[in-house]
């Protein structure tokens, strides 16, 4: 049957209003389907794609927190390196460093018994000594590489005699030298009355000093 506009006169008016209802929700239908649903799905990828960018600024930002700290620190063990490295004597000031250990004996009215100079003692960045040979090589593997030497410890064996008094006073004394020198293996003997001076003790100790390896002068030195 066709629809024309007699037809639609002739209609009763709640024919008429539900088919404009009808007509409405047809049209609102294709709109939801054609353009707003489109949108809509739109909406919900940007807003996915803005949340996972958020996420990666957060850990960006968390990482570049990060970084900063780790710089700070970096520059901080740099400055320590620097003031370690001023404080550690050159190999030219070896003797006299330790002419001023024996210039602070005297000053504190100590007496030497032995002033004696040890071998140099190679040590890693770590610390950890490094031996005079290699380890051997396991069977049926490669021997392992021993770290390179960072520095040098320089040690000197002695022994003082003098009231304790004074020899707290010496130990102050090399505490206070202007490279690092270090008290170590301190022993303390009987307390002895000598007459006419007091009650005397006989200490022993090692004293230690640090020389810092300069890898590029010692390259320079065998190319030489």
């Amino acid at each position: 049957m066709a629809i024309d506009a007699d037809y639609i006169k002739k209609m009763p008016p709640q024919a008429k209003a539900l088919s404009v209802l009808v007509i409405i929700f047809l049209i609102a239908m294709a709109y939801y389907f054609l353009i707003f649903g489109d949108l809509w799905s739109k909406k919900s990828f940007i807003e996915t794609k803005i949340n996972e960018l958020n996420v990666q600024i957060s850990e960006k930002e968390k990482i570049a927190l990060q970084l900063d700290k780790y710089i700070a620190e970096v520059e901080a063990l740099k400055e320590n390196y620097k003031t370690a490295l001023e404080k550690l004597p050159d190999q030219r000031e070896i003797p006299g460093l330790f002419h001023s250990v024996a210039s602070s004996g005297k000053e504190t009215s100590i007496d030497f018994l032995l002033f004696q100079p040890l071998k140099a003692v190679p040590k890693s960045m770590t610390g950890e000594t490094i031996p005079d040979k290699p380890a051997p090589a396991q069977k049926g593997k490669k021997a392992p590489k021993p770290p390179e030497p960072f520095y040098e410890e320089i040690p000197v064996k002695v022994t003082v005699v003098g009231n304790y008094q004074n020899i707290l006073h010496f130990f102050e004394k090399i505490a206070k030298l202007p490279r690092i020198v270090n008290v170590s293996e301190i022993t303390m003997g009987d307390r002895k009355e000598i007459k006419g001076r007091g009650y005397f003790i006989n200490s022993t100790c090692t004293v230690k000093t640090y020389m810092f390896i300069d890898k590029k002068a010692k390259t320079d030195g065998k190319s030489k």
